[in-house]
């Protein structure tokens, strides 16, 4: 019963597989990030680099965030502000090195890339270590 006034609800998004269907779990699982035209409009204004790297940790974040049961969360890279939509793995729009608010979000994740040093703090100052 819920299925079907969810479906007719949401009318124009195509219905469930048919019984029988083949609709493999890994695909699901190996979905790519996208980004929307906002995300994409500011990457450009703003210059942010998308390495590969930095693509590989967005994967990684986003099954961490997957497992967690996240749903939208900010995924910090390197000083780089990602906001996603977990659930469709689309990245909603990102900033870099600005002082941002962000609400409406229920979990965040902090990552560094290979290339930098997990030492370096806030700021720019050093982390002691014990």
């Amino acid at each position: 019963m819920i299925e079907r006034v969810r479906g007719i609800a949401e009318g124009s998004r195509s219905s469930p597989p048919q019984k029988g269907s083949a609709f493999p779990f890994e695909r699901i699982l190996d979905q790519e990030i996208t980004f929307s035209v906002h995300a994409r409009r500011r990457l450009e204004e703003r210059a942010i680099p998308l390495s590969q790297e930095v693509r590989e940790k967005l994967e990684e974040g986003l099954r961490t965030l997957e497992a967690k049961g996240g749903r939208t969360s900010l995924i910090v890279i390197d000083g780089v502000a990602f906001v996603v939509n977990v659930p469709e793995r689309t990245v909603i729009t990102c900033v870099e090195n600005e002082n941002r608010v962000f609400t409406h979000i229920d979990s965040a994740l902090f990552m560094n890339t290979a290339g930098r040093s997990a030492e370096s703090g806030a700021c720019g100052r050093g982390v002691r270590k014990p």
